[in-house]
């Protein structure tokens, strides 16, 4: 054997073993873009999901927060009634205490009664002024839930957009697939 033919043979397996290094750095390649295709879509399939879940739980919030605004209300108005009926039976008692004075012991059960009936009437009151306070409250709470969903709403379009960018980041690696001078060599 002559140094021409151990040098073509060192050639060969020279270019055997570049070929083969290229097929695997190929495939190597190959599964890398395959996995970080799968964690991008598992991510952005997840956020998704995660922004449709809190979408549907504000607008249950919200829904509920206006039912419970109108049952505030309700009370609100109905304590208001009984406050009015209190005055009303405060005023009717005084008068009845007035008829009875000659029963002395009537007379003190009516100022007890009269003193609870006070009483009762200040604390309905004031809770006709918590059941205000709590309307109001809740109304700022609506208005907050109303803005958050507002601003879910705004967000939802970057997301698409972010899914935009990952595809147009992937499209230099597309095209050197295609430019890839050994890819036609390979089996």
């Amino acid at each position: 054997m002559n140094s021409s033919e151990l040098d073509s043979e060192a050639i060969a397996r020279a270019l055997d073993d570049f070929f083969a290094a290229m097929a695997l750095r190929t495939e190597r390649n190959v599964r890398v873009a395959k996995r970080v295709t799968l964690m991008l879509r598992v991510g952005m399939i997840s956020f998704a999901l995660l922004a449709a879940l809190m979408t549907a739980m504000i607008w249950a919030f919200t829904d509920r927060v206006r039912t419970m605004t109108d049952v505030l209300g309700t009370m609100r108005s109905e304590f208001g009634k009984m406050a009015d009926n209190m005055t009303e039976m405060h005023a009717t008692l005084s008068r009845l205490e007035l008829d009875m004075a000659s029963f002395s012991v009537v007379t003190d059960e009516m100022h007890v009664m009269r003193s609870t009936l006070s009483t009762m009437n200040d604390d309905v009151d004031a809770m006709a002024g918590h059941v205000n306070v709590m309307h109001v409250d809740v109304d700022l709470v609506t208005g907050n839930v109303a803005q958050m969903n507002q601003a879910f709403r705004l967000l939802a379009p970057s997301v698409a957009g972010i899914g935009a960018s990952v595809n147009q980041g992937a499209g230099p690696m597309k095209t050197f697939n295609n430019f890839f001078p050994f890819s036609r060599m390979l089996p």
